[in-house]
């Protein structure tokens, strides 16, 4: 099974990182299929056929363990990519009021 690991930085209290990320699993299960949940405050899973995240929010980045199935293993760049350029537009937009 293809794996692979990355780091997103941020900027924010941890409290603003989970919220956001909370917002964005709706996106998640309804573009995608997935299924979002918490693992506790500080872990999000993401599964669908074929592959499931860990997201574990830290201090000052979020680090990503991501496992694919056989058949989206040959995608893993593109994923890899993605799932950077989706977290990293998420945490960088400023707080609201």
């Amino acid at each position: 099974m293809p794996r692979f690991e990355m780091e997103i930085p941020h900027a924010l209290p941890l409290d603003e990182v989970r919220a956001r990320l909370g917002r964005a699993t709706a996106k998640l299960e309804r573009d995608y299929g997935a299924a979002c949940s918490w693992d506790g405050d500080g872990r999000l899973i993401v599964a669908r056929k074929g592959l499931t995240a860990r997201v574990t929010l830290e201090g000052a980045h979020l680090r990503i363990h991501v496992e694919l199935g056989l058949l989206l293993g040959p995608l893993a760049g593109s994923i890899r990519a993605g799932i950077t350029k989706q977290l990293t537009g998420l945490l960088a937009e400023p707080v609201g009021p």
